[in-house]
């Protein structure tokens, strides 16, 4: 697509953009009556130091480091859809949801709020699902286009066709010299197969073309898949099998090095690299099927934080005792002449007898298929049968110091040769969190570890990875008003010190009154969590011990200063 339907702004300059000003409030408009704010739109800046909220009468902007507080709003009782900002800097994208011309949700809106003034509009053919920014992009994606320019002079620069993508699902990395974009690739099509079998498969064998073609035949129409696509070149990169169900949530870390996703089961979080396309970590969130709001990555990628509509935010940590020790996944790299690629005949299914007999033989495509039916086993394992609990699960830590057990999983918190007596990795525990349901929980589970312990050394590592899984290192339990409410989160790597209860360290039962009273200075990551109902939660979370997460500050963002 060249473009067309797009006016305004394609040559604009943007200039002048500075610090947000700190403490500043613009409002226009009527000021008389009183009307309830309603939030459309939560989000985090790239690298989350500032929070923005969208409402029906404006949008807000506030500080979330070194401490909270409102520092920017804009006020005309307009209702706003989408608001993002470019890092701490006064360019500021806005999207409207109103039925006027000027209000559209079709109409993108640059702002400088330093100058108060709009530097360009622009306008699409269908409404604005997402808007992304980078320090030299500006990506602007629709239902089943996505639309790529030069953030300095608003350039269009690229046009990808997609699939129907109707929440606008993508993601995209921050860093200059590896700045990418993660979408949804489109279901099984003759220019889908064409890109699979232009690249390189790591399952290919010899004949690479050939097998990737024998591939791309008896692939099932996976919906799973992820495009990775090069922002800087503006050329697709390669393709990762990441689930069998829809994606429902992804998340690229800010050096654009992995790749974390989520289907809509909502059961399992991968983790891959971007350059090799190799499934890094997997992850079990919960049991049943549940709603993955948002995914992100800390800065230093050291944890990746998921929300979910069972109002429990699982904090997941990425370190070499939680890493696979399987088989790489399959990633298929693209061919940069893909705009080139002729339509392919693609080779029909063989039948299940011929698939048998393939998966018996060593050599040629049989081997190939052999290796992909392992792979659509690993994913029904994972993905349908593996769960045993919905919102949240805590293993205990195993005294074992068997040094033959399998290494599939170091727990929520510790390592499964740490000690329980060792005070430093006892992990922090949340005493109103603590039910029956949930000591049930830890009892199964423990006992699924120690028969994974017992039976490791037998059991094919995605049989054993069953029975003990790699759960969360920490989480937390939010108090929102209604099943409905949407979360978002972020962690911010530094450590900072904070007081808080002695009996988040000890069983609750054993301690006197006065000893629950007292308090000690602890180590802890915050993690900022918003919610769709207006609040914003501080978190400690240790970073040794793991564990509940404990609850620092409550703030409100609907509160009007005036």
């Amino acid at each position: 697509m060249d473009g067309s339907g797009i006016r305004g702004g394609e040559s604009t300059s943007i200039g002048g953009i500075g610090s947000i000003n700190s403490g500043a409030s613009i409002s226009s408009g009527p000021m008389g009556g009183s009307q309830d704010d309603t939030i459309n739109f939560i989000n985090f800046n790239q690298d989350a130091s500032y929070v923005l909220i969208g409402t029906n009468t404006g949008y807000k902007i506030f500080n979330c480091t070194p401490s909270f507080g409102k520092c920017y709003q804009w006020r005309k009782y307009e209702s706003v859809g989408i608001v993002e900002m470019l890092y701490t800097t006064s360019l500021v994208a806005v999207v409207m949801l109103g039925e006027e011309v000027g209000s559209s949700p079709r109409k993108l809106k640059i702002i400088n709020t330093k100058r108060q003034s709009t530097i360009s509009d622009l306008i699409f053919p269908n409404t604005i699902l997402q808007v992304k920014l980078t320090r030299h992009r500006l990506v602007v994606i629709l239902e089943t286009q996505i639309y790529i320019y030069d953030i300095g002079t608003l350039k269009l620069l690229h046009t990808i066709e997609t699939s129907s993508n109707p929440t606008g699902l993508c993601t995209i990395s921050t860093d200059e010299n590896n700045s990418v974009l993660a979408y949804p690739s489109p279901p099984r099509t003759i220019a889908h197969d064409s890109l699979l079998v232009a690249g390189i498969n790591t399952n290919g064998g010899v004949n690479l073309v050939q097998n990737n073609i024998q591939s791309v035949s008896n692939t099932p129409n996976r919906i799973g898949d992820v495009i990775i696509f090069n922002l800087n070149t503006l050329q697709p990169v390669s393709v990762i099998e990441a689930h069998k169900a829809t994606l429902a949530s992804m998340a690229l870390s800010c050096d654009g090095s992995l790749l974390a996703t989520a289907s809509d089961k909502g059961t399992i979080v991968r983790i891959f690299s971007v350059d090799s396309g190799i499934k890094l970590f997997q992850f079990r969130r919960g049991t049943y099927s549940t709603k993955i709001w948002s995914l992100r990555f800390s800065l230093d990628n050291k944890y990746v934080v998921a929300t979910s509509s069972s109002d429990t935010v699982h904090i997941f940590r990425l370190g070499e005792d939680e890493k696979l020790k399987s088989y790489p996944r399959k990633v298929t790299v693209v061919s940069p002449s893909l705009s080139r690629i002729p339509e392919l005949e693609i080779t029909p299914s063989k039948s299940n007898d011929s698939q048998k007999q393939d998966s018996h033989t060593g050599g040629g495509s049989g081997g190939m298929k052999s290796l992909t039916s392992s792979t659509e086993l690993d994913e029904d394992l994972d993905e349908d049968e593996d769960e045993d609990s919905d919102v949240d699960e805590e293993p205990e830590p195993s005294n074992s110091s068997n040094t033959k057990q399998r290494k599939l999983s170091q727990g929520s918190y510790n390592s499964v040769n740490s000690a329980m007596s060792d005070d430093k990795v006892e992990p922090v525990v949340d005493q109103t969190r603590l039910s029956v349901a949930r000591l049930i929980r830890r009892q199964s589970q423990s006992l699924g570890r120690r028969a994974a312990q017992r039976m490791g050394d037998f059991l094919p590592s995605k049989f054993s990875s069953i029975l003990e899984p790699i759960r969360h290192f920490a989480s937390l339990k939010i108090n929102s008003t209604s099943k409905d409410t949407k979360s978002i989160a972020a962690i911010n790597c530094e450590i900072q010190q904070n007081v808080v209860p002695k009996s988040y360290l000890k069983d609750h039962t054993s301690l006197s009154p006065e000893q629950r009273e007292e308090t000690l200075r602890m180590n802890l990551l915050h993690v900022n969590v918003v919610t769709s109902d207006g609040t914003f939660y501080v978190y400690g979370l240790d970073p040794e011990r793991g564990g509940d997460c404990i609850l620092l500050h409550q703030y409100s963002l609907l509160e009007d200063s005036g």
